[in-house]
């Protein structure tokens, strides 16, 4: 894809030329070569880049800067993070990826003013596409999150599920963000890149945005931490409640249960010849149990 400072839209073009950007989305060994041949990149790195467990980090190849980094993404109902790799050479700029992602379809839907040519602006914006990607998903979780807490009585089983996944996909992001934070911190100290000053600007706020949105997935981690905790504690308390209520409700109902046991013997018992027998050995079982359970209530054991 090509855009000039002069061209009105992003154009498709069909050779590698100057000022292009080249966009490549799960390459065939075929195209690989091509890019390996064409482009002088290195196999190694591009096959880095399709690998869905490759970390963030940064590489110098001559004069190619190699970036990788890791975006987020939703796919059958959970949310994880994919690698990307950015080249800034002298002449071209390419991305990789294993798949067609928002990032770079949100550039190619011209949703935003680029122009190819400016290879490190156009870098730049890249980057703060994947942060808001990140924040769009951060931004949702805690929306979800401020639902169950404020119905923490109404949690259940899968509820707490749902948390834990929460929890493994926040580790996720950080571990794409502390290395990017390092990669961004880099590329300003360093001068990998060759950054006009409205440009390094730019990368400066990058490199803030990165660091505040790992600072809201501590955040958010802790808060599902502490929800869970709350949840723990709840159950824990109905749980004892419920504990208390069935021992003391056997308690009261053991009285009968020995009355009648020694009523059943076939022995002499008190009682057993009178001709009201049975109402008054029932009504003495009665008394002691509505004491006991006058007792239990009072002691808020029922």
């Amino acid at each position: 894809f090509k855009k000039a400072l002069r061209d009105q839209k992003l154009n498709k073009i069909d050779s590698f030329e100057k000022g292009a950007w080249i966009s490549v989305v799960d390459p065939s060994k075929k195209e690989i070569e091509q890019l390996v041949e064409e482009l002088k990149l290195e196999e190694g790195h591009i096959n880095d880049a399709l690998d869905a467990y490759e970390s963030p980090r940064l590489e110098i190849e001559g004069d190619d800067t190699y970036i990788f980094l890791r975006f987020p993404f939703e796919r059958d109902g959970g949310i994880r993070t994919m690698p990307i790799l950015f080249v800034l050479m002298s002449d071209n700029v390419v991305t990789v990826a294993r798949e067609s992602n928002e990032v770079i379809s949100h550039f190619l839907d011209e949703k935003i003013n680029i122009y190819t040519t400016q290879k490190s602006k156009l870098i730049v914006f890249l980057f703060q596409r994947i942060i808001n990607t990140y924040r769009y998903f951060l931004h949702d979780l805690n929306k979800k999150l401020l639902f169950h807490r404020d119905n923490l009585g109404d949690i259940g089983s899968r509820d707490i599920v749902e948390l834990v996944k929460w929890e493994g996909v926040l580790n996720d992001f950080i571990t794409a963000l502390v290395p990017a934070n390092a990669i961004y911190n880099s590329l300003l100290s360093k001068q990998y890149l060759k950054f006009f000053k409205e440009d390094k600007d730019l990368v400066e706020d990058v490199a803030l945005a990165n660091s505040e949105t790992l600072d809201i997935c501590k955040t958010t981690i802790k808060s599902i931490a502490d929800l869970r905790e709350a949840y723990s504690t709840i159950m824990t308390n109905s749980l004892n409640r419920t504990i208390k209520f069935l021992t003391a409700i056997t308690i009261v109902f053991t009285i009968p249960t020995i009355v009648a046991s020694v009523y059943g013997m076939n022995i002499s018992l008190p009682f057993q010849h009178h001709p009201y027998a049975f109402l008054i050995v029932l009504g003495i079982t009665a008394s002691i149990t509505a004491i006991l359970y006058w007792l239990f209530r009072r002691k808020d054991l029922l």
